[in-house]
């Protein structure tokens, strides 16, 4: 793998084409409005002493403008989650049926042919639009979905080949975080997010904040699986998880 400074300079260069793409209207327009949104928790953090800007960690790369005043932190604490007990809770039901849909993984959206190994998926929501007849082929996982807060922006099975890895990127939005429930074949299977290294376990959850510049690398000998799921930050509004969800519909 190339030097992280390498990367950086890369992924510098994909989100600037990325924005490019975007238009500087729609960016000035997403930026006015994140900053008004963002107002209460502006003020509530002011007076008790923590009004600073958005964070200027050098490996927080989102595609989109940061939302202003949202804590910062590569990988998180899960009591600060406390709903992913859930996720370890079903996990019996949830690989039963990883094993029965394994045949119909495609490439993930986010694959790179500079992956040296594909990333696949086996998606139940993607970009705020659910994957109707993935859902009904696993019942049991749709409801779990239903009793969670995932926002609908990137939901699947995740499976990485033995001794594969994925380079380092990020993701589009610092509002957004992920948590993954390793399903299977986790042992050897390591996550750094910006910088920070976490080991993957069988019905272990990580949760992180993929804004962060984060890659993967699977030392193991087996397929390894998990359960992605986005979900907003919780120290967003309603209203600024409204005015996201708009964003999330209008990027399909």
């Amino acid at each position: 793998m190339q030097a992280l400074d390498e990367w950086l300079t890369t992924i510098q260069s994909e989100n600037a084409a990325f924005r490019a793409k975007t238009g500087a209207v729609k960016l000035v327009i997403f930026r006015a409005i994140s900053w008004l949104l963002a107002m209460p928790r502006r003020l509530a953090k002011a007076l008790h002493g923590d009004g600073r800007g958005p964070s200027m960690h050098e490996h927080q790369l989102p595609w989109l403008p940061l939302l202003p005043a949202l804590k910062a932190t590569p990988i998180h604490d899960l009591r600060d989650h406390p709903w992913t007990q859930r996720l370890r809770q079903v996990l019996p039901e949830i690989r039963e049926e990883l094993a029965d849909v394994q045949r119909s993984f495609a490439l993930a959206r986010y694959d790179s042919d500079l992956n040296p190994k594909r990333w696949t998926a086996y998606y139940f929501h993607l970009l705020g639009r659910p994957i109707r007849e993935h859902l009904a082929a696993c019942p049991r996982t749709a409801e779990l979905l239903r009793q969670v807060p995932h926002n609908g922006f990137h939901v699947c099975f995740s499976a990485i080949e033995p001794g594969g890895s994925l380079h380092p990127h990020s993701g589009p939005t610092n509002a957004s975080l992920v948590a993954h429930l390793g399903l299977d074949g986790c042992a050897g299977a390591r996550i750094w997010v910006a910088g920070k290294p976490a080991e993957y376990n069988d019905g272990e959850v990580l949760v992180f904040d993929d804004s962060f510049v984060h890659w993967v690398e699977h030392a193991g000998t087996q397929m390894r699986y998990t359960l992605m799921i986005t979900f907003w930050h919780p120290e967003l509004t309603w209203l600024e998880r409204v005015f996201l969800r708009r964003v999330v519909r209008t990027a399909r």
